[in-house]
């Protein structure tokens, strides 16, 4: 069966779990995917799991939000290869630390003929952010103090929070922007399509497939992309398949044109030459208990543990040798910043040094070789996420490493719901010592509540994590934008690095397969960058 995995997302002051299904990345290789562009055409894709309802103002599913995009638009683009946000819905806008004005297109309409103005944008900001909606997109891209404001005549809407907010436009970019009729009844867009972007659903069949047809007519898709763009396809069949050798036999038979595929059977894939899309996603992040009396609170343990491991092998391990090495805590693409706030800020791998650290500190080995401080033992208890074998492999070979520096080191595994309970529901925030769980963010700022402030159950800072320096470069950060932003957030992040209090190690490469197909743009599947080729 396709393995799902769950990660835990900044939201604001909570988070939330959001289904990993179907991602995709920068496009690469020689491949199928460069022929000529096809008339016409139905471009089928594989979805790992069901939707649910289709309202993506209201679902936080991943595989709901990849539908999405199919049929409804965002105001901007950032084009993760380039780092340049293009314009889509917005033709041009200005950003401040506490605002953003958006001009929007003239001429932008909705599948049912009605027009997309800034009072409609205004309106999905104003959804959002009313609490009585529900909407699952509340403190999570859209600030929960926001306010919008809308000049219909001059085609202008202001999106405004009371204190600075980092990367309020980005935030802004990942909003779906529903149509008229689907704010006023949010639930004819759980099962129909009610926006703005160049496909509309015309079926719907739960746990088998959803389709979606061509709107004649769109003409303003990042890179100017029209219906009439070679390659765009009339059609297209999101079909549900569960099983990762199921789809890639579809692909190899030409019965899909693009599928994610994870596991021994990307090699059947690999070889047949088809065109990739790859993209880096967390994977391997470390985290370190600082509660008085967990032996990891004490800065000389850390660094031990970290100098203990080769994190090259382990990221080898971890990802089962299809990864790469973490370079921030920040993996999630489109990056709204990117940096790399690991090299030159952690200890090397030195066994021996490790364990000098520790003689320095007063960890001391006994007959046996394991150490204690002051009559406590150096005992290590490692909480991990399971995603298949390879994370398994990794926590043995952790456990062996530490072991050898002197450590008596349990390891448990469990899914993404155990450990969420075991390091957020704040029942004993002293139960572990080590956890790798990875944050899923695509900005540094949705860090901060991770990384500072209370300890679950009141905060998220599950690591109970004190870091005046981290504290001060985040709260400078906070009132940048641009490039002077991320310049102040690597530089916070480093903080981080730099007292082990996190370590983020390996990320995982996720792979979608094209056959006679690809993406004209972009790490997913935005309908206007879908192409068929002959």
């Amino acid at each position: 069966m396709k393995q799902r995995s769950y990660a835990l997302l900044a939201a604001g002051t909570g988070a939330v779990l959001l289904l990993s299904a179907c991602s995709s990345g920068n496009a690469s290789g020689s491949g199928d995917g460069g022929g000529e562009p096809a008339t016409d055409g139905t471009f089928t894709l594989a979805l790992g799991a069901d939707p649910g309802a289709l309202n993506p103002l209201m679902t936080a599913a991943t595989p709901a939000h990849e539908l999405a995009r199919l049929s409804y638009d965002n105001l901007v683009y950032p084009n993760p290869e380039t780092g340049v946000t293009q314009p889509w819905l917005a033709e041009k806008w200005t950003e401040t630390p506490t605002s953003v004005e958006f001009t929007i297109r003239d001429g932008v309409t909705c599948s049912d003929g009605s027009a997309l103005t800034a009072q409609t944008v205004a309106d999905n900001i104003s959804f959002i952010t009313d609490e009585s909606k529900g909407s699952a997109l509340r403190g999570v891209y859209v600030p929960k103090t926001a306010s919008a404001t809308a000049d219909v005549a001059a085609r202008t809407v202001t999106v405004s929070t009371p204190e600075p907010s980092p990367f309020l436009m980005l935030n802004l970019a990942r909003v779906p922007i529903m149509c008229d009729a689907g704010l006023d009844d949010p639930t004819a867009a759980n099962k129909a399509t009610i926006g703005s972007g160049m496909f509309t659903m015309t079926e719907a069949v739960a746990n088998d497939h959803y389709s979606y047809t061509r709107r004649d007519g769109y003409s303003w898709g990042p890179d100017d992309t029209t219906s009439s763009t070679a390659g765009v396809p009339k059609d297209v069949v999101a079909t549900i398949v569960t099983n990762a050798s199921t789809s890639t036999n579809q692909l190899l038979a030409g019965d899909l044109n693009a599928a994610e595929v994870s596991g021994p059977d990307q090699d059947r894939l690999d070889s047949a030459n088809l065109t990739t899309v790859k993209r880096p996603s967390p994977g391997g992040e470390m985290f370190f208990n600082h509660i008085a009396g967990n032996p990891t609170s004490d800065p000389a343990v850390r660094k031990a543990l970290v100098q203990a491991l080769n994190l090259d092998d382990l990221t080898e391990v971890f990802t089962g040798g299809r990864g790469e090495r973490s370079t921030s805590m920040v993996s999630v693409e489109p990056r709204a910043c990117t940096y790399n706030s690991i090299e030159g800020n952690l200890p090397d791998f030195d066994l021996s040094a490790a364990k000098a650290t520790l003689d320095a500190a007063g960890w001391t080995a006994g007959s046996d070789g394991k150490r204690s401080k002051d009559g406590a033992p150096l005992n290590i208890r490692l909480t991990y996420e399971t995603f298949g074998d390879s994370t398994n492999a990794a926590a043995d070979l952790a456990q062996q490493a530490w072991s050898e520096l002197g450590a008596t080191v349990v390891i448990t595994g469990g899914d993404s719901n155990k450990i969420v309970d075991v390091l957020l529901s704040g029942k004993d925030n002293t139960a572990w010592d080590v956890a790798w769980e990875p944050i899923n963010v695509a900005l540094p700022s949705m860090l901060v509540p991770f990384l500072s402030g209370p300890a679950p159950a009141e905060g998220l800072n599950f690591s109970s994590i004190s870091n005046p320096e981290y504290d001060a470069a985040a709260a400078k950060a906070s009132g940048l934008v641009g490039d002077d932003a991320c310049a102040a957030w690597a530089d916070a992040e480093s903080q981080i690095i730099k007292s082990v209090s996190a370590v983020p190690f390996a990320d995982k490469l996720t792979t979608v397969y094209f056959k006679n197909a690809g993406l004209a743009f972009g790490r997913t599947y935005v309908g206007s960058a879908l192409r068929l080729y002959q």
